[in-house]
């Protein structure tokens, strides 16, 4: 199997951790998509985005009944409940662990990710620091 290593500023490692977390919340049943609509409904005016968030939660339960039709609504199948959603999730949460211990975090992702997935645990590795 070929190993490789991408480098991404501070910044990129969130945007690729909220994505992965949306698409593996997402799988497992809980389809709010939180990340991906923020930043969808960004610079419209507040009632706006209500408006159109509270739309798009109601489109996406529809899709949750279509897609996991033996789920409730306010069920979901967890953190490793296929290998896909295993995978996703041990992906961003080590991101997220790494950024909670470079920045101090004392949060939930102050510890590490739990086994999950079929394709081994993520490494990250600092590749360099920058002072303020």
């Amino acid at each position: 199997m070929k190993k490789y290593k991408i480098e991404l500023s501070e910044q990129q490692m969130r945007l690729v951790a909220d994505c992965l977390e949306d698409v593996s919340r997402f799988s497992a049943g809980q389809c709010e998509m939180r990340y991906t609509i923020e930043e969808m409904l960004k610079g419209l005016p507040f009632d706006e985005q209500m408006k159109r968030r509270k739309e798009v939660e109601n489109l996406l339960k529809q899709v949750k009944r279509v897609l996991l039709p033996d789920l409730e609504d306010n069920a979901s199948k967890g953190y490793n409940g296929t290998d896909f959603i295993g995978n996703t999730y041990q992906i961003y949460r080590t991101i997220l662990h790494q950024l909670a211990m470079d920045n101090d975090w004392n949060n939930v992702y102050s510890s590490p990710a739990l086994e999950s997935g079929n394709i081994g645990a993520t490494k990250i590795e600092v590749v360099e620091a920058l002072e303020n």
